[in-house]
């Protein structure tokens, strides 16, 4: 129990130790994130960069399979991306060598389990949205008229806020589902209920890392949009028809050099916060089992 701090990491402890984490090891972290990053980037932005008629998809709906086809297999590489280096930080912080093959190894090994729980997790997410929506959207347009301004405007401003409270709870609750799922090895339930367990009675602190973390992977795409002069463009329809398609693929692989940074650090500072609520977790559980065996 001596090994057990006696609290928990505070907010700005979990990121400066996430980021000596990333800082120690980077020659590991950032080449292992670029395995993975670049093929999840190109299957992700085809789609984006090829014209779409629209009168073909009304049509003709199939002739888009593809495009979601290539946009999974990008997420698909992206978790892969996640398993890895949770697997090479969780070798680190233990004081074992870490690799890029057995990195990856054992994150695909444990990827058919990965890829089930982040499903697993969308579906609770879609299932939340639905129950929450319809609700208070039905109370909405009572209360205020479906057909007025003011009634839309209402509408509009409610459904945001309960996208975002949604999505935020959501966050918070499967941040901790990758380690459960690859380090300790737990299958999609498990690992589902094992990140909900340890993030209860931690859930500000939580929220907190979720944002900041999210902030830093987001921010390589808007930033390679600004250094192209092409901010303006980064929620077009079609950014690679408004910019130029040659133009569009050197900001996305300006934005791949970003992650190759970013990803890590967002891992590292998951890990951390993983590494401190399983030692409070396991820590309660000694204490209510001392206490039972006393009594």
């Amino acid at each position: 129990m001596s090994a057990i701090p006696l609290r928990p990491l505070d907010f700005g402890e979990v990121l400066d130790l996430g980021f000596g984490l990333f800082r120690r090891d980077y020659r590991l972290y950032m080449p292992l994130a670029l395995v993975g990053l670049v093929p999840a980037m190109v299957a992700t932005v085809i789609p984006t960069a090829s014209e779409i008629d629209a009168d073909v998809i009304l049509a003709d709906p199939g002739a888009v399979l593809p495009f979601f086809g290539l946009m999974a297999v990008g997420m698909v590489f992206s978790l892969l991306t996640w398993g890895a280096l949770a697997n090479a930080m969780d070798d680190r912080m233990g004081d074992r060598p870490g690799s890029i093959g057995s990195s990856y190894g054992r994150a695909l090994t444990a990827l058919p389990r990965l890829v089930s729980a982040g499903l697993l997790a969308l579906v609770l997410l879609a299932a939340v949205i639905f129950l929450v929506a319809f609700p208070i959207l039905a109370l909405v347009t009572l209360a205020t008229g479906a057909t007025s301004v003011a009634g839309v405007i209402i509408t509009t401003i409610v459904l945001f806020a309960m996208a975002v409270a949604v999505v935020g709870w959501w966050a918070t609750h499967v941040f901790m589902l990758v380690p459960a799922t690859v380090v300790e090895g737990r299958g999609p339930f498990a690992g589902l209920r094992r990140s909900f367990g340890l993030v209860r009675g931690s859930r500000m602190r939580t929220f907190f890392v979720v944002v900041v973390t999210w902030f830093i992977t987001a921010m390589p795409g808007v930033a390679a949009y600004a250094l192209a002069g092409s901010a303006g463009d980064l929620f077009a329809a079609n950014p690679a028809q408004t910019i130029g398609l040659v133009r569009f693929w050197v900001i996305q692989i300006v934005g791949l050099g970003f992650q190759s940074v970013t990803t890590p650090l967002m891992m590292a500072c998951a890990m951390v916060l993983f590494a401190d609520l399983k030692a409070r977790s396991e820590g309660t559980d000694l204490e209510a089992a001392a206490r039972a065996m006393a009594g």
